[in-house]
């Protein structure tokens, strides 16, 4: 299905493409990711809805995210099928992260300690920018801007304004799931790229309730790139594409 992206893409020149979700990826800069980032993609449609889920073990004393965190760990998120850690970010808005390698189901890269640093900034900026388009107005001013994105999420302004003025707001209706991993590659104590294969089924809507244009109900996987850097000691995102590859 024809869905339209409400995720906005920083460090990328985009026209808006076929698809759907929570992705925006107008109005953006050169990209700053590696050179297999494409700079255009149609997601992946998910062909049943994630409305079924499947409670996810783990073993006792298995790592996990800080637990001062603005997450809480549950049991399960739509569309999860495998072993894993499982966190609530906000209502509709999961994670996932693997713990056991599953090379059949691609997964490739489990969670682990050296990267959980990486992945938490990583979450807490996608949080700042859930947290933004579902609040009307949108949420533009949050020092989670400064503090998870290099450039302050200034490139995000345009796109996100528009619809703003518009009363634009997005609903994540049957749910968002962020699915990430660290790739290897230029994998440093600096620097590091995480993929993401995002379980997309949010839509933004008109102040009457009506779906805005191009946006449809449903659920794509809607893959994506961020390249990530330590700042003064800090992780943060410093540029973001489609990826594709993100959801082979």
């Amino acid at each position: 299905m024809s869905r339209h992206r409400i995720l906005p893409a920083l460090g990328v020149v985009l026209a808006a493409c076929g698809g759907g979700g929570t992705a925006d990826l107008s109005t953006i800069p050169t990209t700053v990711l590696p050179s297999s980032v494409a700079s255009t993609a149609a997601p992946t449609t998910v062909a049943d809805s994630p409305s079924s889920t499947v409670a996810v073990t783990t073993a006792p004393g298995t790592i996990g995210l800080s637990a001062d965190g603005p997450w809480r760990q549950v049991d399960s998120a739509p569309g999860i099928t495998t072993p894993g850690l499982v966190y609530e970010l906000m209502p509709k808005l999961w994670v996932y992260l693997p713990i056991t390698e599953d090379v059949p189901n691609g997964i490739t890269w489990t969670f682990n300690e050296t990267d959980r640093p990486l992945i938490e900034a990583y979450l807490q900026a996608r949080l700042v920018y859930f947290a933004a388009v579902t609040t009307s107005p949108m949420d533009l001013d949050n020092p989670g801007w400064q503090e998870w994105y290099a450039d302050g999420g200034a490139v995000y302004r345009p796109g996100l304004e528009a619809r703003d003025r518009e009363g634009q707001v997005a609903d994540l209706d049957v749910g968002v799931v962020l699915r990430p991993q660290v790739i290897g590659d230029e994998r440093t104590e600096t620097d590091g790229i995480v993929f993401d294969c995002v379980l997309d089924g949010g839509v933004f809507r008109m102040p009457d309730g009506s779906l805005a244009e191009g946006s449809t109900i449903g659920v794509v996987a809607d893959g994506v790139g961020y390249r990530m850097a330590s700042v003064q000691g800090t992780w943060k995102v410093t540029g973001v594409g489609t990826q594709p590859e993100a959801c082979l």
